[in-house]
């Protein structure tokens, strides 16, 4: 979508430049035309100091019970082109076998992203975490590697969508490889406030629907 409208607004100004050209007088050089206002006030996540919180519903696939989840980001601007991104997440189960399973993960992550196209924001991310598990009794612990590629696209000045891929290596559990895609949105109220939302599934076919909100510093 974000696609169509850039090229949309290339070809109006194109057209406005062509008609200002034919209409000037033949020794009078035309002035340079000014930035475009949205653009210039256009805001989105990659490059921003902010805060947020989310809750997702977790569709665990071939399980009795679903899960809950909870989570808390932060997200450093460091030089151009680079963030410091910081998360916790805590998440549990329904009732099964009269206990519900929960599990914490910290994890922080290194972000590079370019902002030289038009189209979008593209980036790169790796990162190092820990996660902990516990049910019925039994606790599990492990380190986690990660890795994570998008594309943020501008869609208004204030909505942004980035579809997403991202690997995740649990070094300790029986179950190593996990790999998830999907899609999130971010819409700013204000030059503060943001609501945020989101869906992705994994190689498990687990789905995950999140719903949040942003504070920009």
């Amino acid at each position: 979508m974000n696609q169509k409208i850039t090229l949309k607004s290339l070809l109006l100004v194109a057209a406005a430049t062509i008609g200002l050209a034919a209409s000037a007088p033949a020794d009078v050089m035309p002035a340079a035309a000014p930035a475009a206002p949205a653009a210039a006030n256009a805001l989105g996540l990659l490059g921003q100091t902010y805060a947020g919180l989310s809750y997702s519903y977790l569709h665990l696939d071939s399980s009795p019970v679903n899960a809950d989840s909870y989570g808390f980001e932060y997200n450093q601007a460091l030089n151009s082109g680079f963030d410091a991104v910081f998360n916790y997440d805590w998440a549990q189960t329904g009732v099964v076998a009269g206990d519900r399973a929960r599990e914490q993960l910290l994890s922080a992550a290194l972000r590079a992203f370019s902002t030289s196209q038009t189209w979008g924001k593209p980036y790169i991310e790796a990162g190092i975490g820990y996660d902990w598990l516990r049910f019925a009794g039994t606790r599990d612990h492990s380190f986690v590697w990660t890795a994570a590629t998008g594309i943020e696209f501008q869609v208004t000045p204030d909505l942004t969508l980035t579809p997403f891929v991202k690997y995740n290596r649990t070094q300790s559990y029986a179950d190593k490889d996990t790999v998830t895609y999907g899609v999130k949105a971010n819409y700013w109220v204000n030059r503060q406030w943001a609501v945020s939302a989101g869906i992705d599934r994994n190689d498990n076919q687990d789905m995950s629907y999140k719903i949040g909100c942003n504070f920009r510093f």
